[in-house]
C-alpha cells in the first residue's frame, strides 16, 4: 500500500534563530476583514501549497524588500535538509488562521500595518501555525502506527480527503438520514425544533441551499481564478429560490462576531474546539446578502456530519438512539444486505426480514450487530458511531487519545456523559465484544446460528460510521489489543486479524463483496498486510495496513466511474429537493 507522510514546513525550519512569534499580536496590526478574505484565498488557492511554485506564488511585488532574505533562508534550508520543495500551507493551516482571527475581539484590530509587510507577516504566521499544530504531547515514545494514526486523524481529517468522495458519502448518508428524520416517530420533536431553528418547513429546504452552494463553489474552482469567491445574492439570478436566506444565515458567522478561543487555556476554548463553530457554520456573512465559503471541505461535510449535533439536544439519550436506531439499524445493516453473495452465504443474522421490516426487536446480550457465515467462514460485525471530544483533538495528547480510543473500541470504563462518572462494571465494546462472540461459538453457545461446522475460520470486523477515523495506523493499534486477548481467550484457534473499515466502503464496493464474498476480499487484504506463522494461527500485522486504502488501490474506481457516482448522488439529492 502506497502511503506518504509529509512533513509540513514550520517556523523554526526557516527562522531557527528567532523566538516563537505571538500570532495574535502580529494579526492585530491589520484589518479583520482583510485577514478573513486572505484566509479565504488561502483555503481556496493554497489548500496544498508548495515552495517553490512559479504557478502559484505567495509573494507579490509588495513584498520586494523581504524576498532576498527569504530566498537565502530557503537555499540554506534546502542544503541542510536535502529537500528541494516544501509544503507550507494546508487547508487546516488556513482554517486555524481563521480560528485565531475570530478569537480576537473586533476592537483589538488596529488596521495600521504596512502593506509591504503584510504578506511577510502572514507567511511567518502560517509557519508558526504549522509548528503549533504539529506540537504533540506525550509521556511515552510511540511506534510508527500510533504516530501515523495521530498524523492522519488530527492533521488530515479536513484536508486529507478527496472532496468528491466526501460529497458522495455526505449525500449517501444524508439521503438515508433525512428520510429517517421525516418518518421516524421518535424524531418528531427533534424535527420540529430543527425546522424552527433553521427557518425551514421541510428537510429539502436545507439540502437545496447546501447543494446550490456546492455547485457555485465547484463552478468557481473550474474557472481556476485567483481571488476570494463571494456569493452575492444581489447579483445572482436565483429564479428558483434555491438559496434560502434563513438557511444561509443559519449557516453563517457574522464578520464582526467574536468567537473566543485560547490556545493556552484548554478549558476556556468555549465552543470552537475542533473547529466546532466552523463545522456548524461554514459561511461568513461579510455584508447584507453577501457571503463567502471560507473552507470548502467543511461546507461539503456540513450536509450530514453536523446534523446530529443540530438534533441531539431534542433526545433524552441522543447518542444511544443515533448509534443504535439509525447508524446500526438503518445505515449499516441494510447496506450489508446489498453486499451478500447468495451462492456462498449460508446464514445471516439479523435476517433480511428483520432488517427490512423496521420494527424494533429486543436485543440480547452479546448479540452481534451482524453475523454472516460464508461456507466455513464466520464473519462477525460490530458497528460503531464513535465521537472524539474536540478538546482532546485540540490538545493533541497522544496518551489521552489512545486511552479514549481504547474506551470506545476495546473496553468501556467511562460514560460518554462525564457527569455520570465511571461505570461500576467495565462494558465490552468493539474488540472485546467480537472475542466474546467467538468464544461463544467455540463453546457451542452462540444462539444465532445452530449449524456452525466444527472447523471454522473467524473474520472479525469493526465497522465505523465516520471514515475519518479509518486511517493508516488504527488497524494496527486495534489488532495489537486484539492479538493479546485472543492469545488468552482462544489459544490455538484460527482467528484472523480484525478488519477495520467504514460504512461507505460497503456502499462504494458492494459489487465487489457481492461478486467475491467478504472472506475472499478480506483474504486478499491479509495477503498484503499480515504475515502468518507456520501453523497459520499466530500472525504479525503491517503497522500501516489499512483496509480502506487497500480497497481504493485494489479495486480502483476509474475517474469515469467516480464522476458517474458523483452525478448519480447529485441527482438523487436534486430529486429529493424538488
Amino acid at each position: 500500500m502506497n502511503i506518504t507522510i509529509e512533513k509540513i514546513l514550520e517556523f523554526h525550519d526557516l527562522f531557527p534563530e528567532e523566538k516563537e512569534i505571538d500570532i495574535s499580536s502580529v494579526l492585530k496590526k491589520y484589518s479583520k476583514k482583510y485577514l478573513v478574505l486572505s484566509s479565504n484565498v488561502l483555503s481556496h488557492n493554497y489548500g496544498r501549497a508548495y515552495i517553490p511554485d512559479k504557478n502559484n506564488t505567495f509573494f507579490s511585488s509588495h513584498s520586494e524588500k523581504h524576498i532576498e532574505d527569504l530566498t537565502n533562508r530557503f537555499e540554506q534550508l534546502t542544503n541542510i535538509s536535502g529537500q528541494k520543495i516544501f509544503c507550507y500551507c494546508t487547508t487546516k493551516t488556513s482554517l486555524e488562521l481563521m480560528r485565531i482571527v475570530f478569537s480576537i475581539p473586533i476592537n483589538d484590530y488596529k488596521n495600521d500595518g504596512d502593506i509591504e509587510d503584510f504578506e511577510y507577516d502572514l507567511f511567518r504566521v502560517i509557519l508558526q501555525i504549522n509548528e503549533n499544530l504539529t506540537s504533540f504531547k506525550s509521556s511515552n515514545k510511540y511506534d510508527l502506527a500510533t504516530l501515523s494514526f495521530l498524523n492522519f486523524f488530527i492533521m488530515n481529517d479536513i484536508s486529507g480527503q478527496d472532496v468528491r468522495d466526501v460529497f458522495i458519502r455526505q449525500v449517501q448518508y444524508y439521503s438515508i438520514l433525512s428520510d429517517f428524520i421525516e418518518t421516524h416517530q421518535d424524531c418528531t420533536i427533534a424535527k420540529e425544533s430543527l425546522y424552527k431553528n433553521v427557518g425551514i418547513t421541510k428537510m429539502s429546504d436545507y439540502a437545496k441551499t447546501w447543494l446550490a452552494l456546492i455547485a457555485l463553489d465547484f463552478e468557481y474552482q473550474k474557472k481556476q481564478e485567483k481571488g476570494c469567491p463571494a456569493i452575492d445574492l444581489n447579483s445572482i439570478q436565483d429564479v428558483d429560490g434555491t438559496l434560502n436566506i434563513p438557511v444561509l444565515d443559519f449557516l453563517s458567522i457574522n464578520l464582526d462576531e467574536h468567537i473566543p478561543y485560547s490556545s493556552t487555556e484548554i478549558k476556556n476554548r468555549d465552543n470552537n474546539v475542533d473547529y466546532r463553530v466552523f463545522r456548524s457554520r461554514p459561511l461568513i456573512k461579510i455584508d447584507d446578502n453577501k457571503y463567502i465559503i471560507y473552507c470548502f471541505p467543511i461546507l461539503v461535510e456540513r450536509l450530514y456530519n453536523s446534523l446530529f449535533f443540530d438534533l441531539k439536544d431534542s433526545f433524552k439519550d441522543a447518542f444511544n438512539f443515533y448509534n443504535k436506531d439509525f447508524v446500526e439499524k438503518v445505515l449499516f445493516q441494510p447496506q450489508v444486505l446489498q453486499c451478500l453473495n447468495e451462492k456462498i452465504t449460508s446464514k445471516i443474522y439479523p435476517s433480511r426480514e428483520m432488517i427490512l421490516c423496521g420494527d424494533k426487536i429486543k436485543e440480547e446480550d452479546n448479540q452481534p450487530d451482524f453475523y454472516l457465515r460464508e461456507n466455513d467462514n464466520l464473519i462477525l460485525f460490530e458497528c460503531k458511531a464513535i465521537r472524539i471530544n474536540g478538546e482532546l483533538k485540540d490538545k493533541s495528547d497522544i496518551d489521552e487519545l489512545l486511552s479514549i480510543l481504547k474506551n470506545k473500541l476495546y473496553c468501556s470504563k467511562e460514560n460518554i456523559d462525564k457527569s455520570r462518572g465511571k461505570k461500576k462494571n467495565a462494558e465490552r465494546v468493539g474488540v472485546t465484544q467480537l472475542v466474546q462472540q467467538m468464544k461463544m461459538i467455540d463453546a457451542d453457545t452462540f444462539k444465532w446460528d445452530n449449524k456452525i461446522p466444527d472447523e471454522v475460520a473467524y473474520y472479525p470486523v469493526i465497522i465505523l460510521e465516520d471514515p475519518r477515523f479509518v486511517v493508516p495506523g488504527l488497524s494496527y493499534i486495534i489488532n495489537s489489543w486484539y492479538k493479546q486477548l485472543i492469545i488468552q481467550e482462544l489459544p490455538g484457534q484460527m482467528c484472523h486479524p480484525i478488519v477495520v473499515m467504514s460504512i461507505d466502503m460497503l456502499m462504494l464496493y458492494s459489487h465487489v463483496f457481492k461478486a467475491e464474498g467478504f472472506h475472499n476480499v478480506f483474504g486478499k487484504y491479509f495477503q498484503n498486510t499480515v504475515r502468518y506463522s507456520n501453523n497459520d494461527v499466530t500472525w504479525t500485522f503491517d503497522p500501516l495496513g489499512d483496509f480502506n486504502v487497500f480497497m481504493q488501490e485494489s479495486y480502483k474506481l476509474s475517474p469515469k466511474k467516480k464522476l458517474q457516482l458523483f452525478e448519480k448522488y447529485k441527482n438523487i439529492l436534486v430529486k429529493q429537493t424538488q
